[in-house]
């Protein structure tokens, strides 16, 4: 849940963590956090593609925005996968992987946030344009 960190901090944390804490972690990866991704993901895609289908009805392009959130999703799972790899390496210090992993929790932070905005939008939209109306020939 941090923002940012030096490829030091994780290792660091690691070591804090304990045995238990180390177990307890990789288990809360492989448990919650496999899922919540998904999730969130597919709940911002889902309202943001509602809300721009209805602000943006004749502009495909602009709708495809709705997609984002998905990368957000994406780089949450190459985190994921990141501590588990140091998790499994464990005591071993994985300093590439941990830049990788910092890299990866900054695209998820910063797509996040975009997607929240994204998200405002959305909402804007479905409470300001009447539902789309089927034709009927």
């Amino acid at each position: 849940m941090m923002l940012t960190y030096s490829p030091g901090t994780i290792y660091q944390r690691l070591v804090q963590f304990g045995e238990e804490g180390r177990h307890a972690y990789r288990l809360f990866l492989l448990r919650v956090d496999f899922i919540f991704p998904a999730l969130y993901g597919l709940f911002f895609v889902s309202a943001a593609n509602r809300g721009f289908a209805r602000l943006f009805p004749h502009q495909p392009t602009l709708q495809k925005l709705s997609l984002l959130p998905l990368a957000t999703s994406f780089f949450d799972y190459a985190e994921n996968i990141c501590f588990l790899a140091m998790l499994r390496d464990f005591p071993r210090e994985l300093v590439k992987l941990e830049k990788v992993a910092n890299l990866c929790t900054l695209a998820k932070w910063a797509l996040a946030a975009i997607s929240i905005v994204l998200l405002l939008v959305a909402v804007f939209g479905i409470a300001r344009r009447p539902p789309l109306q089927a034709s009927t020939n």
